[in-house]
């Protein structure tokens, strides 16, 4: 049920002592055991050839996010990355925290504490469909540790190529640490204002010619909101080895477990009391409240297991091939004490608040939901001449069984009603009533892409993918069972003119499709349980590179996806009043620019900005009011400015800043309402020095240094639902990381 996607949440438990006994043992233990591998090991490990930099560094040259074995400065796409020195740089832990590195990123439904979530160009990405961890399908559907990440890869755009059924705005690539050729052992711990705390380990070592890379991490989670501290621990390992001169393996295992309540959104207030919330309170008076604050709230507990294999092997000086298996799979329990509309006033207000505050607080528990996917992926990979030209071919067979396993029953139960302004004690309910729903989804693909160099000016790429989904749903108790089967092909076609070594301009069409059934609901839909018609987006984009110098690169890009919904009419003729659902119904059109410049301008100043303008309007709908207005929770315009400088009179030490707005989201899907304009400045610095012979680099951060309370995120969720997110208090990090 759609209810089962809310947040997680509660209260009253209590871990610190337990997370730092952890935290201490954890890191002993790793100290220990690196040392210990490391003793008789050799000099080098020549197989395994990934260099360390001082950071941040800002200059990525490739990502395996495009598809095309082409440097990011080459290809016909918006590629950018967020690397773990820059994470490292400003003290981030979050996925969430890091969309503001880049202006083409938004929140979406970022509840604290929950599971996170995500848009790119203003289009939401699927959890399961849009993400991908060392190039292999991945769910999102977990918190992510970012500890053991090298890298965050991403592609604006339709990803049909890439990732088959995907929506439209792009995809993501979380890209693990793996060995790398010196040994080396950092502990790093941090701490901030709010008494979160964090210990982390990452410890790299050899074994005879392999290679072995361990990332262990505890951390005590506190934060400006009452009631909402937890914990969490991650244990990972990637172990690197050469088979033969022409064969390697790399094995990477993850184990992340978090446990914390979630803190829910607000909603505007129906101040003139007619039902409709119009009105958006004071960020200000609610960006430290926590509606999820009765003595019964429970943390969300998930508990996180991956596993990846990939076998490759060089058949010869043009060609490789690549066979890659992916894991997935979690446990969560969902608890919260849910906000939801507000039944204490003359006419029932939904969503939103009552004009005075008031909310209606549901007891919503959900323990024990499974989630697993499992990927793989075989691919040949070379270069050819045929016609006097080199072509540098791409042949993949992949697929992807996922299932999702709820409980039998769970609980999503009226307890009373709260004020946001002064909240309440209320009396649990968790009585096990709501049916849940069982799914499954197994997609079998094709792709092909293949790149052609046909003189030093002119290139062209091309490529499809032809994908067979099959889908099915039915509830806990045997009723409602739903499936769909499609196959889909969803083709890439680009060129790229090189104006000489440095600048280039590319044009680029390509397709994304999307999947969708009826609610298998026969009281709310004429055509309960159908399976609709393939929804595919068309994307056309123009974009041009330049490579300012060897460590710095600017592009720039014009973007126009068109995304295709379903929508529901009203049929009169029914006595019930039930609407049919139509697919393709309603359409949206989103036009933008890109503007991004990375890399290293001088030796002394690193940059990352990015800024984004994006129009995002529906140009056909049902309901005629819908037509050009914009798409809720979709900024108009972001900025994103991070810069490194490193003071020349101090060696050692570097002081950096992030400025990061966005102007023009929307609340509602009339535009009556919107968000004002969201500005947060942070700054920090950093001082490496040899301590004792060891390296060592302390971090001072200060987030949001203006104490600017703002609403950074209004997301509509599929049930109808309209919520707003606050920012976070003025908030000071420290760290400091010792290598051995």
């Amino acid at each position: 049920m759609a209810f089962s996607k809310l947040t997680s949440r509660g209260g009253s438990s209590r871990s610190s002592n337990p997370t730092l006994t952890r935290s201490a043992s954890m890191t002993l233990i790793a100290l220990a055991c690196a040392q210990a591998l490391a003793q008789d090991a050799p000099q080098r490990v020549e197989a395994i050839t990934v260099s360390a930099r001082s950071a941040p560094v800002l200059e990525a040259e490739n990502a395996d996010v495009g598809g095309f074995d082409a440097p990011i400065a080459k290809t016909p796409q918006s590629v950018s990355v967020i690397g773990n020195d820059l994470l490292n740089a400003l003290g981030i832990r979050t996925l969430s925290s890091a969309l503001k590195l880049d202006a083409s990123l938004a929140d979406n439904y970022n509840a604290g504490g929950y599971i996170e979530s995500l848009s790119v160009r203003g289009f939401v990405l699927d959890q399961t469909n849009n993400f991908k961890r060392n190039g292999l399908a991945n769910s999102n559907y977990a918190p992510i540790a970012l500890e053991n990440k090298e890298r965050i890869e991403i592609l604006k755009g339709t990803a049909g190529l890439q990732a088959g059924v995907a929506a439209p705005g792009g995809l993501i690539n979380f890209v693990t640490k793996q060995p790398l050729r010196d040994a080396f052992t950092v502990v790093s711990l941090d701490a901030d204002r709010w008494s979160n705390s964090k210990v982390h380990v990452d410890s790299n070592t050899r074994l005879g010619s392999a290679g072995l890379r361990v990332n262990l991490a505890a951390e005590r989670i506190d934060n400006h909101w009452p009631a909402a501290r937890g914990d969490r621990a991650l244990a990972s390992a990637a172990f690197a080895l050469p088979l033969s001169r022409d064969t390697s393996l790399l094995i990477d295992l993850e184990h992340h477990r978090q446990s914390q309540p979630s803190v829910p959104g607000f909603g505007l207030l129906d101040r003139d009391g007619d039902g409709v919330a119009e009105s958006l309170p004071e960020a200000r008076k609610l960006w430290r409240t926590n509606l999820n604050n009765q003595p019964w709230s429970l943390p969300v507990v998930t508990r996180t297991t991956q596993a990846t294999a990939k076998l490759s092997h060089r058949l010869n000086a043009d060609w490789n091939v690549q066979v890659g298996v992916h894991l997935f799979r979690t446990q969560i329990d969902d608890r919260i004490a849910f906000p939801d509309g507000c039944s204490s006033a003359a006419n029932y207000v939904y969503p939103g608040l009552c004009g005075n505050g008031d909310v209606d607080i549901y007891d919503f528990r959900n323990d024990g939901e499974r989630r697993q996917l499992t990927s793989f992926e075989a691919a040949l990979q070379g270069k050819f001449n045929a016609l006097s030209t080199e072509h540098r071919a791409r042949v993949a067979l992949s697929g992807r069984d996922g299932a999702v396993r709820q409980p039998t029953l769970g609980a999503y139960n009226f307890v009373g009603t709260v004020n946001a302004f002064s909240p309440s004690v209320l009396a649990a309910n968790p009585a096990l009533e709501s049916v849940n729903t069982l799914s499954d989804e197994r997609a079998l693909e094709l792709s092909a892409s293949l790149r052609s160099l046909w003189n030093a000016r002119f290139e062209s790429f091309v490529g499809v993918r032809l994908a067979q989904v099959d889908r099915s749903s039915v509830n806990t108790d045997g009723s409602r069972a739903v499936s769909l089967s499609q196959t889909h092909a969803t083709p890439f076609v680009a060129g790229v003119y090189n104006f000489n070594s440095t600048q280039s301009v590319y044009a680029q069409f390509s397709q994304g499709v999307e999947t969708e059934s009826v609610p298998n609901r026969p009281s709310r839909f004429i055509n309960a349980g159908a399976a609709l018609p393939g929804a595919k987006s068309d994307q056309l984009e123009l974009g041009w590179k330049w490579q300012a110098n060897s460590r710095t690169l600017v592009t720039g890009a014009i973007f126009q996806i068109e995304k295709p919904y379903s929508d529901d009419r009203i049929e009169p003729s029914d006595a019930r009043g039930r609407p049919v659902r139509i697919a393709a119904a309603k359409l949206a059109r989103h036009r933008g620019v890109e503007l991004s410049l990375t890399g290293r301008a001088t030796d002394a100043l690193s940059l990352q900005a990015s800024a984004t303008y994006l129009d995002a309007r529906y140009t056909r709908a049902l309901n005629s009011e819908l037509i050009d207005q914009r798409v809720t929770n979709v900024p108009r315009f972001a900025l994103s400015i991070f810069a490194d400088y490193k003071v020349a009179a101090v060696r050692g030490l570097s002081i950096n800043s992030l400025i990061y707005a966005q102007s023009g989201k929307i609340v509602d899907s009339f535009g009556q309402v919107s968000l004002p304009r969201a500005l947060q400045i942070d700054v920090g610095a950093s001082y490496q020095a040899r301590l004792a012979n060891r390296l060592t680099t302390a971090r001072l951060t200060v987030e949001n240094i203006a104490n600017r309370a703002y609403w950074r995120e209004a997301p509509t969720t599929s049930w109808g639902g309209q919520y707003l997110f606050a920012s976070a208090p003025r908030n000071v990090k420290f760290s400091v990381s010792t290598e051995f």
